[in-house]
């Protein structure tokens, strides 16, 4: 069994990019535990396959994309993501994390350039 984890992904054509840190391993912020910033991977990331490469070709907020973190003091994971990644796509963020459940909620701050009417490439 895979050990429960937190920290960021992106969909990049129906395939997740995951940056995970197992939990007992991860940073305190505040009351959660988390791992990871969206820029800052895509800004270290060395793309090896063509999906990488296209996803590197575009801003890191371009992609549907989401973070996975763990509430210390309600014992519960939550996934902030994207509003257009379907309950199918949150189910496998979930088994990629090692999760057997979470919470999905949604922030404006993740929005990928078809969500974002403000978004300019």
């Amino acid at each position: 069994m895979q050990t429960p984890s937190v920290g960021i992904f992106f969909m990049v054509e129906q395939q997740l990019l995951v940056d995970a840190m197992p939990l007992e391993q991860a940073s305190a912020y505040g009351d959660h535990q988390t791992h990871g910033g969206h820029y800052e991977f895509w800004e270290q990331f060395t793309p090896k396959t063509r999906l990488e490469q296209q996803f590197k070709a575009r801003p890191y907020d371009a992609y549907p994309r989401g973070r996975i973190i763990y509430a210390i003091k309600k014992k519960q994971f939550y996934c902030y993501a994207d509003r257009c990644l379907t309950t199918d796509v949150l189910r496998h963020i979930a088994k990629a994390f090692g999760l057997k459940t979470m919470v999905a909620a949604y922030d404006e701050h993740y929005q990928c350039a078809t969500c974002n009417p403000l978004f300019l490439e």
